[in-house]
This record gives structure tokens, sequence and C-alpha cells, in this order.
């Protein structure tokens, strides 16, 4: 499993002929997250049928910690939603 995700981002046309480039969008994945999805091929299947803003959510989920401990507790809780097909560890 690659350690982000890339998206091309098609922008809307301007005006006659005009548009703007598509954009790249990268989502890294923490590295705790990433291990643990690539030992868990449920959760990492999952993931990766995921839409791109929940898959967001859940990477701001887990940075959005003040330790790295309470970190290693929201990948423990985000894997055994993931792996079971849920989402409300994220409420």
């Amino acid at each position: 499993m690659e350690d982000h995700v890339e998206l091309q981002n098609q922008t809307p046309k301007l005006g006659a002929g005009d548009s703007l480039p598509p954009r790249k969008l990268s989502l890294e994945l923490p590295q705790g997250l990433l291990a643990s999805l690539s030992m868990t091929p449920e959760a990492a299947d999952f993931f990766a049928g995921l839409d791109t803003a929940t898959r967001g959510q859940i990477i701001s989920y887990i940075q959005a910690t003040p330790t790295g401990e309470e970190a290693r507790a929201r990948i423990r809780a985000a894997m055994e939603g993931l792996e079971a097909g849920r989402l409300d560890f994220l409420s």
C-alpha cells in the first residue's frame, strides 16, 4: 500500500477555451496508520474504498493529537473500526 494518495482535481472551465491546469492533492498517511493497514488487509480494503474526504478525516483524527501515545490510541481505535467496516470512531 502506498503511503499517500494522489488525486487529480479538474478545475471547471473559466471561459471559452480557458481553464486552469489540474491540481494534485496528496494525503500522506501517518506512519503508524500505514504500518497497521499493511498488516490488516480487511481494514486496508475498507480504507481504500472510502472517498477522499473521509480518508482525510481519518488522517486528521489521528494527527490532531498532542502526544504520541494518544496518536497510537487513535490508530488502534481507527483500525478496530476500519477492520469492522465502521467509521463510528470519528464521532
